[in-house]
């Protein structure tokens, strides 16, 4: 019975379990149904997100992104003739682009070990690393790298995109396997290296390496490489400036990886873990220490800026936003050992004169080389420079040139009309007359009489330079320095705010330079360098090309030229201002070893000071002055400061070139003539009492004068007097007679008073005409004043008691024989 229940019970439990691992398998299937059905629901929700949500941001191009690209200022080594870099241009990323050919396989290598050791095995996505990062991530390892392949850095770095997030791992990831379609590892590797961050500003190899080892990329060592690379992992803590200790142990990690992959030997690992790394102590970083833009580095980006505007459209931000990641190579034509003496000076505040004022005396300077007419130095202001791209004084402020203008617009044009020559002659007096005035004055507020064109331009007389611009018309002056010797900024006509017309195309403007609104430093260095070049004008470059990043020209700087006037006029230039150096207003520029040529300038009330000036080298102008015009009154020093400045700039630049001269036409010959007249001497000019009035000068042979001198005659001087003989005088016994040359002119004015320094050495026997006054001499007992000692009083009375007696004796004989003979004949 028992063993009867027993059987019937055995079929009920089976029947029992069958019916629960049926519900279970009813319910795991359910399950894995539900979890399939699920799934398959999260993957096509999953691919329709991919699809409508990732898909527009997985589409990845390299080229779609804008990669700045520092652009270079390079210059010409004037021994070797090869382009070097001066500056890198750039805004937020300093970044020179350079071949994968041209970085060295030690660096690839060592990139390729620390940051992605299968980076040519897997296709933009290394799976095994990311899931161990993952893992890592969630129990607490350690990794001296991170999941993303070389191909996902490169993505991150383009995008920023770096949020913590799935969906931007998910895009990072899509677009990685995406990207490799399209490119070739290298390519990949090239752009990595390029773009990554670096420290310091820098981004990508070549950037960095100028700055952690002042050399090109290519020339990198084994350890240079290694420690380049480690910084990017994290640049401000691998940056072997800031934290060299942390370097070198990330270095010595990158060498490691090498050794373990295979890339290097023990024999190179040891060597260049051993090797001493010596760092350029070139930071990109400006530490606000002053690592600013010089004053030709400011005035090259602003031309090209300029000029890139010109071309493109753009306003001056666009445009020099272009050139700040355009990566341009700009050539320009600084001199680095002519700035380096400009700088020496200027940036010193001690080499500045003292002044009385409050304020900093400035002054600014633009240096060219005569050779070939390019500005090769400058400075816009004194002491050191605080800031990028602010006030140039020698390009951007526009200031009256005073004297300095005189050889441009009045002795130069009235040369090429043939007005005058060196020995030419005019009477320095007043050309206008008022009520209360006589104008203009000079610098010393003394009128000299006649002078040669050789010593109104060597004393910088105003009267002279004022006559020859109305005897040529002021006009003509005008186009002379405009159109011929570059002066753009000169105006034709200009109404003021208050309705008041002004205009250059006057006297005053032409003869002394008060401008309506002025020139440059840089205009002026320009039209002087012309004078050294033989009349021939040339534009003063800063650059003289710019190409692009692939190489193609876009700025082609051709410098303009053109004959501004004749080799006689600007020889004659150089000849009458070398005088003026030598003997004149411009002593104070005299170079030990160097001919120079120069010209003072000074404005209304002594507002600016100028020289400009120029050896057979080069040519430099300097203005001094302030910011807040008013009088420049020195305290240590009585010289124009601006003579000063341009004597120690140019005694530096010429040190150590050979001694030169200006170099001599061929038919220019010595020449004595008269000063007073500028024709051949006569008796007369030599016997003048100021002494031999012969001068010795300089003169092409077709200027040589032929005539005699018509201003000096000979006229008889009593000896006792010393004055101009009167009828009586050489009737006076013991009296004795002379001759001098005294100018025989006719001058007068219709003002009375004007000092005149030579009247004591005129004498006209020809009365001025009504309305005009005889000019004061200075010397009260002059010479060509009428002998007043002598008179009809003087004439000796005993001679004419004989003449008297003896007549009357002679009559008493007469009468005597008379009567004798009256007598006898009555007697007969």
């Amino acid at each position: 019975m028992a063993k009867r229940q027993k059987r019937q019970a055995q079929p009920q439990e089976r029947s029992r379990a069958r019916r629960v691992w049926g519900w279970i398998g009813k319910i795991f299937g359910t399950l894995l149904l539900t979890g399939f059905l699920a799934l398959l629901i999260f993957a096509c929700i999953f691919a329709m997100y991919i699809k409508n949500d990732l898909s527009n941001q997985v589409d990845f191009s390299i080229e779609s992104f804008a990669l700045d690209q520092s652009s270079v200022i390079y210059y010409q080594d004037r021994e070797t003739g090869e382009w070097k870099e001066l500056k890198k241009l750039y805004e937020s990323e300093n970044r020179i682009w350079v071949g994968l050919e041209d970085i060295p396989q030690n660096l690839k290598n060592a990139c390729i070990a620390i940051e992605d050791k299968r980076f040519y095995e897997h296709d933009g996505v290394d799976w095994l690393r990311t899931i161990r990062a993952s893992l890592n991530m969630f129990f607490g390892g350690e990794t001296t790298y991170g999941a993303s392949t070389i191909t996902q850095q490169l993505i991150k770095n383009r995008t920023h995109e770096d949020e913590v997030t799935v969906r931007r791992k998910l895009v990072e990831i899509f677009r990685a396997l995406e990207y490799e379609k399209r490119y070739t590892k290298d390519q990949i590797l090239e752009f990595y290296l390029n773009i990554i961050p670096l420290g310091e500003g820098c981004y990508g190899v070549q950037a960095a390496s100028e700055v952690y080892f002042g050399k090109d990329v290519e020339d990198l060592s084994l350890a240079e490489c290694a420690s380049l690379i480690g910084i990017t992992n994290n640049p401000s803590r691998y940056d072997p400036y800031l934290n060299p200790e942390e370097n070198k142990e990330r270095q010595e990690l990158i060498l490691g990886e090498m050794l373990d992959q295979g890339y290097i030997s023990k024999t190179e690992y040891d060597q260049a873990v051993a090797q001493e790394l010596v760092l350029s102590n070139r930071s990109g970083e400006d530490d606000g220490s002053g690592n600013y833009f010089t004053y030709f580095e400011d005035q090259v980006i602003n031309e090209v800026v300029n000029d890139l505007m010109e071309i493109t459209g753009d306003e001056y931000s666009i445009a020099l936003k272009m050139l700040q990641t355009g990566g341009y190579k700009i050539y320009c034509t600084i001199d680095p050992e002519v700035q380096a003496e400009v700088d020496k000076v200027y940036e010193d505040l001690s080499n500045i004169p003292e002044t009385a004022s409050s304020q900093q005396l400035q002054s600014a300077i633009a240096v060219t080389d005569n050779k070939t007419g390019d500005i090769v130095a400058m400075a816009g202001g004194v002491g050191e420079k605080v800031g990028s791209l602010i006030l140039n004084r020698a390009t951007q402020s526009y200031l009256s040139p005073g004297s300095t203008i005189k050889p441009i617009s009045v002795f130069a044009p009235a040369m090429e009309l043939g007005l005058i020559t060196p020995s030419s002659v005019y009477d320095d007096t007043p050309y206008q007359f008022t009520n209360t005035a006589a104008w203009p004055k000079n610098s010393d507020s003394t009128y000299r009489g006649l002078v040669s064109i050789n010593d109104a331009m060597r004393l910088s007389l105003n009267t002279v330079a004022v006559k020859l611009v109305a005897e040529m018309g002021a006009e003509t002056a005008f186009n002379f320095a405009r159109d011929k010797m570059g002066l753009t900024s000169l105006v034709s006509e200009y109404v003021s705010s208050n309705g008041t017309v002004l205009s250059d195309i006057d006297l005053a403007p032409m003869a002394m330079g008060g401008l309506t609104k002025g020139v440059t430093v840089r205009d002026m260095a320009e039209a002087y360098t012309t004078f050294p070049n033989n009349g021939l004008y040339r534009e003063g470059r800063t650059y003289t090309r710019v190409l692009d990043s692939n190489g193609k020209v876009v700025l082609d700087n051709t410098q303009d030229s053109w004959m501004a006037m004749s080799q006689k006029t600007a020889w004659y230039s150089t000849y009458m201002m070398e005088n003026t150096v030598e003997t004149g207003t411009g002593t104070g520029a005299q170079l030990e070893n160097m001919a120079v040529a120069g010209k003072t300038g000074t404005t209304t009330s002594d507002y600016d000071r100028w020289f400009a000036g120029y050896t057979p080298y080069y040519t430099a102008v300097v203005w001094c002055g302030y910011d807040d015009p008013e009088e420049v009154v020195l305290t240590d020093t009585t010289e124009n400061p601006a003579v000063s400045l341009w004597q120690k700039v140019m005694a530096g630049i010429h040190e150590a070139l050979p001694s030169a001269e200006f170099e001599k036409p061929t038919d220019v010959v010595t020449v004595e003539y008269c000063r007073d007249s500028g024709l051949l001497a006569t008796d007369a000019c030599r016997k003048d009492p100021r002494g031999d009035r012969i001068v010795s000068g300089e003169l092409y042979l077709e200027d040589v004068p032929t005539a005699s001198c018509n201003v000096h005659a000979l006229v008889d001087i009593c000896g006792a007097s010393d004055h101009v003989a009167n009828e009586y005088c050489a009737q006076v016994p013991g009296n004795y007679i002379y001759q001098v040359g005294l100018m025989d002119i006719e001058r007068g004015f219709p003002t009375a008073g004007i000092v005149v320094e030579d009247q004591p050495y005129v004498y006209s026997s020809r009365p001025l005409p009504v309305g005009l006054y005889e000019p004061v001499s200075p010397v009260v007992d002059a010479i060509n004043l009428e002998c007043y000692i002598h008179s009809e009083d003087d004439l000796p009375k005993e001679e004419e008691e004989e003449e008297n007696e003896d007549e009357e004796q002679g009559t008493s004989v007469d009468l005597e024989e008379l009567l004798n003979g009256l007598g006898t004949h009555s007697s007969d």
